[in-house]
């Protein structure tokens, strides 16, 4: 019977990717980046470098993450050249903002450029063969999760994040 129920979420989740439409994932990344930016906004210069533990990320380096990895992740699931940008001259507030926004431009510009009809074409993605729809989806995951991750950075050094924006 668990193996029923994890089957039919799993089943669930995979149509409900499906059934988004490609304007409605432009919408969600609209709002991510805008999201993002928010939080950075809020974060003062001096408090960029805090970590909510030693051996992770800091604040800074979730968003520089973000920049690199999706430009790679979307660059690949799309089919598409991603800019190619030297993250360690990615230092300040002001730099990063700007390269994120710049991302987040990059992600949802191709996305108004593909076409659809690509979408159950497989691809290779970290040694994982997936369709293209299934790795756009991986990687609006993985920012969010490191989105989330900036977040109790930021909680660390007292800085209450923004709220969350779900939907439009």
């Amino acid at each position: 019977m668990k193996k029923i129920f994890l089957t039919l979420g799993l089943l669930f989740c995979i149509t409900s990717f499906a059934q988004t439409s490609l304007p409605e994932f432009v919408i969600d990344w609209e709002r991510s980046k805008t999201h993002s930016i928010s939080i950075l906004e809020m974060m003062p210069e001096e408090k960029m470098n805090v970590k909510a533990s030693p051996d992770i990320r800091s604040f800074a380096e979730e968003f520089t993450h973000i920049i690199g990895s999706t430009y790679f992740m979307m660059g690949i699931s799309l089919s598409v050249e991603s800019p190619q940008i030297d993250l360690k001259n990615v230092t300040t507030k002001s730099q990063i903002i700007e390269e994120i926004s710049k991302c987040y431009d990059f992600v949802i510009a191709s996305l108004k450029n593909y076409d659809e009809k690509n979408n159950s074409d497989m691809i290779e993605l970290f040694g994982n063969k997936l369709t293209k729809s299934r790795a756009m989806y991986k990687t609006y995951e993985h920012q969010a999760h490191h989105k989330s991750k900036s977040l109790v950075a930021q909680r660390v050094a007292g800085i209450k994040p923004p709220d969350y924006m779900l939907f439009d």
